[in-house]
């Protein structure tokens, strides 16, 4: 076996010839040839694939954008806002004003209505009034006829606990004014579910279907962020039926109790005769 794999040269004791050493070289040059292609394919494949992966962890993160069925849920929301309704709702732990039922109504004026400014400069139409009544005995009315207001209060405690109200007076957008505004109960949970958006009407949605007794078929949105979440139903013309709030073992929620779309003028009316300047109802 050792003879038959030697050259001719080899056999008899001879030096390689010429012919035979540039044979070898090509040999031994396509051997090198194919190595070093191979070890250039290997890290191409290598070069690559850690490209890859560096850009796929390199990629910012999808920008939540909200789906159709909440922009489809929100513009229900604000149809149904922009609509004349009287709804008593009934709310436990509802901001200021705690537990008891409010009443709210309103007639906004049709779009392009020219609102006139007050003294103070705001403007703003249409008539709105909520008329809250507490668990304790506490009331608080809240009534907004183009850009003035007009107000009763009554404690359940304190020096204050006989019914008074206020004649009309300027709006003014404070803070004080702005806590009143909280009893306009479907604006409020508007403006909530707007307080839980990350990146337009964004994160850890869900959607669930419910049938109410008085009011149908609901459509329910939950939304969660942190430690809250909060779960608003609407019927099918966008009007708010119930929301519930979660802040850890905190729960604030509303119920619709009664609705109609035929506001009247005593819906608009303080519940006594106003007998001093505008003071803001003790919520």
């Amino acid at each position: 076996m050792t003879l038959l794999s030697q050259s001719p040269s080899e056999l008899r004791g001879d030096s390689p010839d010429p012919a035979e050493l540039l044979i070898r070289e090509a040999r031994r040059a396509k051997r090198l040839r194919r190595s070093r292609n191979m070890a250039m394919a290997i890290c191409v494949v290598i070069a690559i694939t850690v490209v890859a992966i560096f850009q796929t962890n390199s990629q910012a993160p999808p920008k939540v954008t909200p789906s159709a069925s909440v922009i489809t849920f929100v513009a229900s929301m604000k149809r149904a806002s922009d609509t004349r309704f009287v709804a008593t709702y009934r709310v436990a732990n509802f901001n200021f004003f705690q537990s008891g039922v409010i009443t709210i109504a309103q007639i906004p004026t049709p779009p392009g209505t020219k609102a006139i400014p007050n003294s103070d400069g705001y403007a703003s139409s249409g008539r709105y009034a909520y008329l809250y009544v507490g668990s304790t005995g506490r009331i608080a009315q809240w009534i907004k006829i183009g850009s003035d207001v007009s107000g009763c209060g009554k404690s359940d405690k304190g020096p204050e606990t006989e019914l008074v109200c206020s004649r009309p007076s300027p709006y003014l957008p404070s803070n004080g004014f702005a806590e009143e505004d909280s009893g306009f109960v479907p604006t409020y949970v508007m403006q909530t579910m707007q307080d839980f958006t990350v990146n337009g009407l964004g994160k850890n949605l869900g959607f669930t279907t419910r049938v109410s007794t008085h009011f149908g078929r609901l459509t329910c949105l939950r939304q969660t962020l942190g430690l809250e979440s909060q779960t608003t139903c609407i019927d099918r013309s966008g009007y708010v039926v119930s929301w519930t709030h979660h802040y850890r073992a905190y729960v604030m929620s509303v119920t619709l109790a009664s609705f109609n779309r035929h506001p009247t003028s005593e819906d608009f009316k303080t519940l006594i005769t106003p007998t001093r300047p505008l003071v803001l109802p003790p919520l």
